[in-house]
């Protein structure tokens, strides 16, 4: 419903047809949101694994290019040219793995931790409070009912008094429920373009600044000395 961007709380003790539609809306859409959020969350975990695994992946390699001067190969002679080639790529690589884990620390603060909050405190306090108002709905209907087929001749005075005050205990916890059930979707609202935009910010930070990093380390003559790797390599 273009226009309506909260449910009324000053109408949640009415309960009118009107309010219990718009807040099938307002049901919908957080649903709606739950599924998108869920998925979204999934791609990014995968994109923080991919991380934390390249980031492993790159230190391992630094680390098997140090131990190269340790290895004895049958046929391969003592190659100070190679050994000392190898430990030059393996400071490098060293320097490269460190930004690894850099970025993988931002991921999981700016990245992981937001969508992270808003998935197990948001919409799980959704799905909590509609279980609890669809109880509480549940019993002041039975109240209700069962006070309405008391017979005003037959039945006692104390019967009357409790079926009364059940109504009464009733409608209480069904209004209070109420309200905390409305609040929370009228903040689902509210937070539901932040808990999107929040992660995403991060994501493109982390990685703007794993790039600053790496241009960082990468010099002039680390170039030079890669240019001669590939011109050797090619001959």
């Amino acid at each position: 419903m273009p226009g309506i961007d909260k449910l009324p709380i000053e109408e949640a003790l009415e309960d009118s047809p009107q309010t219990r539609s718009l807040l099938g809306v307002f049901e919908e859409d957080a649903a709606a949101i739950s599924r998108y959020i869920n998925q979204l969350y999934k791609a990014m975990h995968r994109i923080y694994d991919a991380q934390n695994e390249l980031s492993a992946a790159t230190h391992l390699t630094s680390k098997l290019l140090k131990e190269y001067e340790k290895q004895r190969f049958p046929l391969g002679g003592d190659d100070e040219v190679m050994n000392s080639t190898l430990q030059q790529f393996a400071k490098v690589i060293d320097e490269l793995s460190s930004c690894h884990a850099v970025l993988s620390t931002q991921l999981a603060d700016a990245m992981m931790f937001p969508i992270t909050q808003f998935k197990e405190r948001n919409l799980k306090e959704i799905l909590t409070l509609k279980e609890v108002f669809q109880i509480s709905s549940n019993d002041h209907d039975a109240a209700i009912t069962r006070y309405s087929r008391l017979s005003k001749k037959r039945e006692n005075e104390k019967v009357k008094y409790e079926a009364t005050e059940d109504v009464y205990t009733s409608r209480k916890k069904q209004h209070q429920t109420t309200m905390h059930y409305f609040c929370a979707l009228n903040t689902l609202q509210y937070k539901k373009k932040i808990a999107m935009l929040e992660p995403l910010l991060g994501y493109m930070q982390a990685q703007i600044n794993f790039f600053k990093m790496g241009s960082e380390n990468l010099s002039e003559q680390l170039e030079e000395f890669l240019t001669n790797i590939g011109t050797s390599v090619q001959e």
